[in-house]
């Protein structure tokens, strides 16, 4: 054999084994790429959290982010006592990762504003809150979400009347104090004081009407105790 055709066989293999080792190298990067794009829903020590692939073709970490709003939407958190989970899921987007989350905190939000339980309204809230900064829920979701937004503002409200009235009892009572004093506030304070007695009285009949039923009909609606004159 000439040294040209050992030089020509030589310089074949070269180029195939350099034709492989780049077709390895695309492939690589190829499942790197995808891999970087995963998102994953995992429980694990008793907390939900997004994990995001990185670049590599295999491997993931936390879901990290300078956005405000993403974070608040994936940051970890602890599921409810005894919630069903579903086995971990891996999503090729983060419309799918939405999407399933979304499941997840209406399904829990339902169930604790259901019980009108002050403690697991505020958390059935705040699981509406989040849901509400999913960007890639399903037009259906989207429909969903409008529905269990407004029955967790009725329980909102609530509250925050429930709040409001509390408010202006203690301001009521502060300005007795002032009015019935020898304070250069006095005479202010008595006239503030005549002006609070009838929104006190219309925020009070305000919350009673919102006020959870009992024994199977609304509850009625007493006046508030006249301040002391």
């Amino acid at each position: 054999m000439s040294d040209a055709g050992t030089a020509g066989g030589a310089g074949r293999r070269f180029a195939l084994w350099l034709a492989v080792l780049l077709l390895a190298g695309l492939v690589l990067w190829l499942l790197s790429e995808r891999n970087a794009r995963r998102y994953s829903l995992v429980f694990e020590d008793g907390v939900l959290s997004v994990k995001k692939g990185i670049l590599a073709p295999l491997g993931r970490q936390a879901f990290k982010t300078d956005d405000p709003q993403l974070v608040q939407a994936y940051a970890a958190f602890k599921p409810p006592a005894g919630a069903q989970l579903p086995p971990e899921q891996s999503f090729d987007d983060r419309a799918g990762l939405d999407q399933a989350l979304y499941e997840l905190l209406a399904r829990w939000a339902r169930d604790d504003i259901a019980t009108a339980k002050a403690e697991l309204l505020d958390r059935g809230m705040a699981f509406v809150a989040r849901a509400e900064r999913l960007a890639g829920i399903s037009a259906a979701q989207r429909e969903d979400l409008k529905a269990l937004r407004a029955d967790s503002a009725f329980f909102e409200a609530r509250q925050l009347l429930e709040r409001g009235e509390e408010t202006l009892r203690q301001a009521r009572e502060r300005l007795r104090i002032a009015g019935q004093s020898a304070s250069p506030h006095a005479g202010d304070a008595a006239e503030a004081l005549r002006a609070v007695e009838p929104v006190l009285s219309e925020i009070h009949r305000a919350s009673r009407l919102l006020a959870p039923a009992r024994g199977g009909s609304a509850p009625s609606a007493p006046a508030p105790p006249p301040a002391a004159r």
